[in-house]
Parts: C-alpha cells; structure tokens; sequence
C-alpha cells in the first residue's frame, strides 16, 4: 500500500480509534443520549464495514476468506448492535 491508499488507511484507523475510545467512556452511562448516539455511530460503522468488505470478497479473484470472514464478523457484530438498540427502544417504551 502506497501515497493515497495509506493516507486513507491511517485516517481510518483514527476515526476507527476515536470511535473506540468513545465507546469505552460511553459504557459507565448507557442510557444517555451520548451513549446511544456512539452505539448508533458503531452501528454504521459495521454496516458499512461489512458491506464493503463483501463487495471486496466478491470482487477479489483469489485471497476473498479474510474478506468475507470479516463481512460476516461485522455483521454478526451489527446485527447484535441493531438487536441492543431496538431492545433498548422497546423497554424504554413499555416503561
């Protein structure tokens, strides 16, 4: 990897690492509006992680399972977000 494909690597990863860090100080309040909006905000992130990671799985001749071994975990992990988030929503309403 080389010039662009770098540059857009390690801002990713930033941006990936600022979500984190995120994450890790939104866990002592779960339930306030900061800490729904970074669960949120770690959703698409999957989503979008996992979708692209297919596409490139796909579109890849040869070397395609780390790709689409990382779709699925992106998506497991999502699908386990979208469930905590839409549960949240449902107990907050029912109370």
């Amino acid at each position: 990897m080389e010039g662009a494909g770098l540059a857009i690597a390690r801002v990713g990863g930033g941006g990936l690492l600022a979500l984190g860090i995120a994450c890790w100080l939104a866990r002592r309040t779960p339930t306030s509006p900061a800490s729904v909006g970074v669960a949120w905000a770690y959703l698409v992130y999957n989503v979008v992680t996992c979708v692209t990671l297919a596409w490139a799985g796909v579109a890849l001749l040869g070397g395609s399972l780390p790709a689409l071994g990382g779709a699925v975990l992106h998506g497991v992990v999502g699908a386990a977000m979208l469930g905590a988030l839409l549960g949240r929503s449902e107990a907050s309403a029912g109370s």
